[in-house]
């Protein structure tokens, strides 16, 4: 029986969820289907997952998954890393695309025995040749545990095969493969005109490959890219995408554009319609945008570009005409939480305090920690444009109150407290003792 499919990374979430907007092809709807699958069969499948080798994951999704479809499919298997070690040229057909025979490619999954390197360009470039001259539409689905360690590169691979004219759609399912950088990765599906999916465990492996036999291998009449960059470099954001005022509810599609071109931008299949886009950058704080109504048209790419350069900041806080200690706050307007903080001590190495933020709109708060009784001030709507530096000074100018307390000629212990004309809290106090 099939495992319950409960994805558990959002990347993974936004990528099922895009069902809904993906054509559904004749394997999907009971009729026969044509797929190329690559299974990852390197020596580090043997790892583990919740107590289970990967591999031995990998041939029961994958047993699942062949049972599930039409008697009509045509189904090839590729290889790699499954007969020697070291080997980069270690990929095989190990069953050649023809009329499925379950029992046969069941059996040839389960005699797999995981040894080698991980040679991925070879191994999409040999499903490739498998696939020349096919007259209809091949579904390939890529199964790696890792990254390419044979030196080549499966996004430009995946990009000659579609200058050559080879009919194909290409999936990619990242296996466990944690915390790595997988833009090589989702690169290549990128370029294949496909999705990229990150499969934690068993149940999103399922899934994953479910959606990806699903998905059409024709390329949807709409599309969106979208584009980010930073101080004129490109920059990794996270893109997810929404029914047009439904941000209250899980994406539709979605996806990172990391730093290089093969990815940025990101070109996501999505259908003709009206979207509200989320983008936020990783790794810079607090920077995010939102693209309200981006309309996607047939047979056009709507290209979004999204500039996350940053400003200059700079707060200088002064008393009495001196340099005075202060904390400020930068929060984005609209927003409640601080975006950064720091204080500006009495040093001119220190203050003013320079800032580096997002080009945008901020509310700046500054409370002095020199003198007593001050509200804090409040500064709203502050711009700081790209690459440039905006400049913010206040003063907390102040005097000395000295009282004492005497009774006839001699002086007495009191109780001293300041407090505003008017009534309120004081500010400050303390005593005079006798002396």
């Amino acid at each position: 029986m099939r495992r319950s499919v409960a994805p558990r990374s959002l990347l993974a979430l936004c990528l099922l969820l895009a069902s809904a907007l993906l054509p559904i092809s004749a394997g999907a709807q009971g009729g026969a289907a044509e797929l190329m699958l690559i299974l990852d069969a390197s020596g580090s499948m043997w790892g583990q997952i919740e107590g289970e080798n990967k591999v031995v994951i990998a041939r029961e999704v994958i047993r699942d998954l062949v049972g599930s479809l039409d008697d009509g499919s045509q189904v090839g298997l590729v290889a790699y890393g499954h007969r020697r070690e070291g080997d980069c040229a270690d990929v095989e057909t190990v069953v050649p695309l023809g009329t499925l025979d379950r029992g046969a490619l069941t059996g040839t999954v389960n005699g797999l025995n995981p040894k080698g390197k991980t040679p991925i360009t070879a191994a999409v470039e040999h499903a490739f040749e498998a696939i020349r001259g096919r007259p209809a539409g091949t579904t390939v689905i890529l199964v790696s545990d890792g990254l390419e360690t044979c030196g080549g590169d499966p996004c430009r691979a995946v990009r000659e095969a579609k200058e050559a004219g080879i009919d194909f759609r290409l999936h990619v399912v990242g296996f466990d493969v944690g915390s790595e950088d997988v833009s090589s990765l989702e690169c290549a599906a990128q370029a294949g005109e496909g999705l990229y999916f990150d499969a934690r465990n068993a149940e999103d492996l399922a899934a994953a490959l479910d959606q990806a036999v699903a998905a059409s291998p024709e390329v949807p009449e709409g599309r969106l890219a979208v584009k980010v960059t930073a101080n004129g470099e490109l920059q990794d954001a996270s893109v997810s995408v929404f029914p047009a005022g439904g941000r209250e509810g899980k994406p539709i599609a979605g996806g990172r554009t990391y730093h290089g071109e093969g990815t940025n931008p990101r070109l996501l299949p999505v259908d003709n319609g009206t979207y509200d886009v989320v983008v936020a950058a990783v790794g810079i704080k607090g920077a995010s945008r939102v693209l309200e109504g981006v309309e996607v048209r047939e047979g056009e790419i709507t290209l979004k570009t999204v500039d996350f350069s940053s400003g200059e900041l700079a707060v200088k806080v002064t008393s009495n005409g001196e340099l005075s200690d202060a904390t400020v706050s930068v929060i984005p307007q609209g927003d409640t939480r601080s975006l950064t903080r720091g204080r500006t001590y009495s040093s001119a190495n220190s203050n003013p305090k320079v800032f580096e933020v997002p080009a945008g709109t901020y509310r700046v708060e500054v409370k002095t920690v020199d003198a007593k009784g001050f509200e804090p001030k409040v500064f709203e709507s502050v711009e700081v444009v790209p690459e440039e530096r905006s400049d913010l000074e206040t003063s907390f100018d102040h005097g000395t109150a000295k009282l004492g307390c005497t009774s006839g000629a001699d002086l007495v212990d009191c109780v001293v407290s300041l407090i505003p004309a008017g009534g309120g809290s004081p500010t400050d106090g303390g005593r005079t003792y006798a002396s």
